[in-house]
């Protein structure tokens, strides 16, 4: 039976006439399975039975009511899938005497969601006496009411949970609290600032001493708060630099004045490139600055290099030479071999050639990349002579410089290693001949849906799916043969569908459609 005949059930309240009798067994277990076949949607269908004569389907209809209402994940969630739920004020009280504090906590929740504004503000009232945690989120939504008397209850409540035993959940809920300054039906900027300002001023200790076990995005809006104040501490800057986060750790630079020389040489070692650009920035006017930027023309990031080379272009006219002697005493690999291919050092190519078979990975890589710019023709042949390289690294980046550029000779190579090679090589030209694409590949294509190995036919199964939504697009004519062999294997695969049954229905179905 589908999801309606068991809420259909549980709206039967006896069975038989005129000799009735109880069917709380077929109830209960129309409950159950609408707890595993339900969706969010059915706790409107639900409501109503919380005030059921039986108190077994009463606390039964709650429990999974709020297994439910777990599976919401948004606030546009809450809304849609609860604003009509069929709750009365009286309602309310009847979950009060009947129902855990707990279970009324999530079911006075539900109610703040309501069409009803008598409702809502009945339902606030009750979250604002239940002293849980759990209502802090439902209030704060409240607190942006399009009713006036709704909105003055829930700016009442949200002050019982201005309390230091509800620090930590006031800090978990601080990205809600964030959402209240986009609010434009009224202006709720005061009461943001009087969370910020007790959470992050009056609670500052607590704050610090557990800023490691926050969110990201918590503790990104900590630091934020922190540091547009006027009375940042150096306590505060170190606790900023020294988290895990590049978000975080930039709101220390907001403060550059503050920072000791050994904090701004570590900002500069940093990993993340948007810390090590704006340190540079902010340093610029020093007078050794063209020292100091010089060893970040290597720099690993493209827009740091960039920056450098801009810096320094009054002082420096051959930036591919200190490239090329970067890299013949083996320094600052990576950023050099980026460097010398966006300078077009050319006339550096033999340098490069030798990394293409470094220990590194990244260096045998950054190597080949750097060649797609200086020397295409070598590039080729590395790319060719790796495309069966056991690092799949190595075999992604030259998938996509075939993707666009496969010759006769590419594919050949490619439907030989498919034919002889072990699973991840067959994946990985399955994957090159889906870049490929159009009348080239999907022969192709085609052969890996009846592969012998499960997870290659699934995966070519989405290939396919994905080569039927672009066939319309394809507005380029098919070479000579191309079509020959996809009618071919075409022809071939689809018998074996047919026999074999790998799908529940053939793959291959409709595809005839584009070959013709």
């Amino acid at each position: 039976m589908e999801l309606w005949n068991y809420l259909q059930i549980l709206g039967q309240k006896k069975q038989g006439w005129p000799f009735r009798k109880d069917n709380l067994e077929e109830r209960l277990f129309a409950l159950a399975k609408i707890l595993e076949l339900g969706y969010p949607s059915s706790i409107q269908n639900l409501i109503p039975f919380l005030t059921d004569e039986s108190k077994e389907i009463q606390h039964t209809t709650c429990s999974v009511i709020i297994q439910l209402f777990k599976k919401i994940e948004t606030k546009k969630g809450y809304y849609d899938t609860l604003k009509h739920c069929d709750i009365s004020k009286s309602d309310i009280d009847f979950y009060s005497e009947t129902f855990s504090d707990e279970n009324c906590t999530i079911l006075y929740s539900i109610a703040t969601l309501n069409s009803n504004g008598y409702i809502r503000e009945k339902a606030i009232k009750k979250l604002a006496e239940s002293n849980s945690e759990k209502a802090i989120p439902f209030i704060v939504y409240r607190l942006a009411d399009w009713v006036q008397a709704v909105r003055q209850a829930a700016l009442k409540s949200i002050e019982n949970f201005k309390k230091p035993k509800f620090i930590n959940a006031l800090v978990d809920n601080l990205t809600i609290f964030e959402w209240l300054q986009k609010v434009q039906r009224t202006d709720l900027s005061s009461v943001h600032s009087d969370i910020m300002n007790f959470v992050v001023v009056e609670n500052k200790k607590y704050v610090f001493e557990n800023f490691k076990t926050f969110t990201d995005r918590t503790r990104i809006l900590i630091a934020k708060q922190i540091a547009d104040s006027e009375d940042i501490k150096r306590e505060d800057l170190k606790i900023f630099l020294s988290d895990r986060h590049f978000l975080v750790r930039n709101f220390a630079l907001s403060h550059f004045d503050k920072l000791t020389q050994a904090e701004i040489d570590n900002l500069l070692k940093d990993k993340s490139a948007r810390i090590r650009m704006r340190t540079l920035y902010s340093l610029k006017d020093k007078e050794n600055f063209s020292d100091l930027v010089f060893p970040f023309l290597s720099d690993n990031s493209a827009s740091v290099r960039d920056f450098a080379r801009y810096e320094l272009k009054n002082n420096i006219s051959d930036f591919a030479t200190i490239y090329n002697d970067n890299l013949l005493n083996r320094k600052k690999i990576i950023g050099s071999l980026s460097g010398l291919a966006e300078t077009n050092g050319k006339d550096f190519v033999e340098t490069v050639v030798p990394f293409l078979n470094d220990p590194k990975i990244k260096i045998r890589k950054a190597a080949f990349l750097a060649l797609k710019q200086l020397d295409n023709n070598k590039a080729y042949s590395f790319a060719l002579q790796n495309l069966d390289s056991e690092y799949i690294g190595i075999r992604n980046i030259i998938i996509d410089y075939f993707a666009d550029t496969a010759t006769t000779e590419v594919l050949q190579k490619a439907r030989e290693i498919y034919t002889d090679g072990q699973y991840e090589l067959r994946k990985s030209m399955l994957k090159l001949f889906s870049k490929i694409g159009k009348w080239t590949a999907i022969a192709d294509i085609i052969i890996g849906t009846i592969d012998e190995n499960e997870n290659i036919r699934q995966l070519s199964l989405g290939y396919l799916q994905q080569w039927r939504n672009k066939a319309t697009r394809y507005f380029t004519q098919p070479k000579e043969g191309e079509l020959e062999r996809a009618n071919e294997m075409f022809r071939f695969a689809f018998e074996v569908h047919e026999e074999k049954k790998y799908f529940n229905q053939n793959p291959l179905k409709g595809i005839d459609f584009y070959l013709r």
